[in-house]
């Protein structure tokens, strides 16, 4: 790779959504209107869920050349990566034509965040439907055609249906650029009917909802709509021939009523993080992303940051080893990443078995998060190896439904626990309910003999009046 660009990172933020740039002109702000005029619309509409709480973090470069010196695919103006740390809209430059395309990676992170589970053709042209959407005072531009779809579509033979509906990432309507452009164009027009034309905009909710459960598009259309795929295909194209499919406007006031922002301290150093964040997401950037993550731990030796996406990356790559120091570095510099303390906990009792450190780490996790299911289950075990009977008790008598794998370690523990406890009438109970599950043999055999030992060396212990 050559040498890359400087780059001297500026940014500000909105409670929804924060911009880290390069260029140092207004852009930010108009990328900023304009996503926030998307937000709040998408909040009326059926199928986003009302309560996405998670903010969006822009990476706008200054240009093709310091977009592409990060490793970055230079034929994408933007794209939508989920990463466990956040979410983020990488953009190549600040430029007013690439807008609607950052619009349509915001929609991919509403509809994800939504919980729908969409095929790629109506993934895809929910987010080009929808990436046009502009405020226009108390209206809203809805439905414009992004650039050269019309054009695409009148110049073209389409794609036939049954195929534009199987379109996966590996196909070449999703490699091949003249057939991906078809292929988006396509997709935007079917959705652009379904989701505008009187005949189904009132089921359009319903057909996601459909598609996102598991069926099919054409049993969703035929559920919905009583129409099959190749019908509903016809209309299509006729509702495009016809230019039905053209914007309206529609009465709803989304100006962003306050659009103040914060000037965002360090920026710097966060939008480096951030990116070595979405380097490391993404599987063909993986040894850039070592690299800056590296540098990053150098130049910041205080931040825990980049320890913790090294071993996640050393996870990844099956280096546990690796993985475990990195994660000791992190705590050693103060995470409070449940999911590291977890991480170096297990690799830990791998390793070494259950130690005063591995509980220690466990019960860290569980103080930040009480739900976190392996790492309760592990304290009970590590505890329960250790001696620590009532640590462990604590931990397991809190998972309510251990997962059916574990129904029966868990009760077994749980009584083999409360025997050394001394609290025979909890033992003689949680030993019965493993004595159900037991699947025969050694299980068997074990719980019988604990039982046997409950009945003969522990008293009944009667309830006082």
């Amino acid at each position: 790779m050559g040498a890359r660009t400087a780059t001297n990172w500026v940014g500000n933020s909105t409670p929804h959504f924060a911009i880290y740039t390069t260029d140092q002109n207004d852009g930010a702000r108009d990328i900023v209107e304009r996503l926030e005029t998307a937000r709040l619309f998408l909040s009326h509409t059926a199928w986003a869920s009302q309560n996405i709480s998670q903010r969006v973090d822009i990476l706008a470069f200054g240009s093709g050349q310091e977009y592409s010196s990060y490793g970055l695919n230079a034929s994408v103006y933007a794209f939508y990566q989920r990463t466990r740390q956040g979410d983020y809209v990488v953009i190549r430059d600040i430029n007013p034509e690439h807008f609607p395309i950052v619009v349509h990676e915001y929609t991919h992170f509403v509809a994800e965040h939504s919980g729908l589970k969409l095929p790629l053709w109506l993934n895809e042209g929910l987010a080009d439907f929808y990436s046009t959407v502009q405020s226009r005072r108390s209206q809203v531009l809805l439905g414009e055609a992004p650039e050269g779809r019309e054009a695409t579509l009148n110049h073209s033979r389409w794609i036939p249906w049954v195929t534009l509906t199987a379109v996966d990432r590996d196909s070449p309507y999703y490699r091949q650029s003249d057939k991906m452009l078809l292929f988006y164009a396509q997709s935007w027009a079917l959705v652009h009917m379904l989701a505008m034309h009187a005949d189904y905009i009132d089921g359009f909710p319903k057909f996601l909802e459909a598609v996102s459960a598991g069926a099919t598009t054409d049993a969703a259309l035929q559920a919905v709509y009583h129409k099959d795929l190749q019908q509903v295909g016809r209309e299509a194209e006729e509702y495009v021939r016809s230019r039905h499919d053209e914007a309206r406007l529609v009465n709803l006031d989304v100006r962003p009523s306050d659009l103040r922002t914060q000037p965002i301290t360090e920026a710097q150093r966060a939008a480096e993080f951030a990116l070595a964040d979405v380097l490391a997401a993404n599987p063909q950037t993986l040894s850039e992303a070592k690299r800056r993550l590296e540098t990053l731990t150098a130049r910041y030796p205080g931040d825990s940051s980049s320890e913790e996406l090294l071993g996640f990356l050393a996870m990844s790559g099956g280096n546990q080893r690796d993985a475990e120091q990195h994660f000791a570095h992190a705590v050693q510099t103060n995470t409070q990443d449940p999911e590291v303390l977890f991480r170096l906990a297990h690799l830990k009792i791998a390793g070494e078995g259950p130690t005063e450190e591995v509980v220690d780490l466990l019960q860290r996790v569980l103080a930040a998060d009480s739900n976190h299911y392996n790492a309760r289950l592990e304290l009970g075990f590590a505890a329960a190896r250790m001696g620590k009977f009532d640590v462990a008790v604590q931990a397991l008598e809190k998972i309510s439904k251990p997962k059916a794998e574990h129904t029966y370690v868990v009760s077994y523990t749980l009584a083999y626990c409360l025997v050394e406890l001394h609290q025979g009438n909890k033992a003689r109970m949680y030993a019965e309910q493993a004595r159900k599950v037991a699947d025969g043999g050694k299980n068997e055999e074990q719980v019988a003999g604990l039982l046997r030992y409950i009945d003969q060396e522990l008293p009944v212990e009667v309830a006082s009046h």
